[in-house]
């Protein structure tokens, strides 16, 4: 019998449509693969109350950001996005657990082309409100590290510190981004037969910014099968992260688990 280990999804979309048919039976699921605590990241305005229904009661065991995600803000006009700015400045103000995020810069062919000003605006705007309240912020960087590393070291990092979630930048940039008191995030991508220089990434993070997440329900590891990301496949993650840090299971679930719940003020063993 596989052993099972205390984790903590640190970045995750349960609230998303996908899970509406089974939500609660595919939180049962990930329970019993040993995840103990979530982080329901936002993406815009309309989602976050679905963040908030599902995560009504379960305040000590699964956390939540609010935040416009660079796909969000790319479509955005300047109505728009100081519609969205308001919005998640009263979300923001109004919870105090809250941490701030998806937030950051997007370069990949998912977005449209010369949109990075926009997005590189409003991340210094949801930044700059992550330094005001000191909230941790939730960074999605895709293609585009060298930017954002220069917008994070110009502006600033809220003392509270953040996560680079599901990290895709080159292994010699861990320190850089370490340096400003982030932590670093792994997802199913890591268990891709391609995944070499993510792999080295996760040996080089410091075991007190490590983490670990599923993105469900996307990311999906390449050691499952079916169609959406379940929060029980986050043992799969554990097991390449500790293969790449040439270390057991067990201190790894450990780390990853303490990081998270230290960053995210959880309380999942109380």
């Amino acid at each position: 019998m596989t052993e099972v280990y205390p984790l903590i999804d640190a970045h995750c979309h349960l609230d998303d449509v996908a899970f509406d048919a089974d939500r609660e039976a595919v939180s049962a699921a990930g329970q019993a693969a040993g995840v103990v605590g979530c982080v329901l990241a936002g993406v815009e305005p309309a989602g976050w109350a679905r963040q908030a229904a599902w995560r009504a009661g379960r305040e000590r065991t699964v956390a939540a950001s609010v935040g416009l995600h660079p796909h969000v803000v790319c479509h955005y006009d300047a109505a728009e996005l100081e519609h969205g700015l308001e919005a998640l400045h009263a979300a923001a103000v109004g919870d105090a657990s809250l941490a701030i995020g998806e937030l950051g810069l997007d370069s990949s062919r998912w977005v449209p082309r010369g949109s990075l000003p926009t997005q590189r605006h409003a991340f210094r705007l949801q930044l700059s409100l992550a330094r005001e309240l000191d909230r941790p912020v939730v960074l999605h960087v895709l293609d585009a590290h060298g930017h954002a590393l220069d917008v994070l070291q110009r502006d600033g990092v809220p003392k509270s510190g953040g996560v680079v979630h599901s990290y895709s930048g080159a292994p010699d940039l861990v320190a850089r981004y370490e340096a400003l008191g982030l932590c670093l995030s792994f997802s199913g991508s890591i268990t891709r037969p391609t995944a070499r220089r993510t792999l080295e990434a996760a040996a080089r993070v410091s075991p007190d910014r490590l983490l670990v997440e599923t993105d469900c329900p996307d990311q999906r590891p390449s050691t499952r099968d079916g169609s959406r990301n379940l929060p029980e496949f986050l043992p799969d993650v554990v097991a390449a992260v500790a293969a790449a840090r040439g270390a057991s299971l067990a201190p790894v679930a450990a780390l990853t688990t303490q990081n998270a719940t230290r960053l995210f003020h959880l309380e999942p063993f109380a």
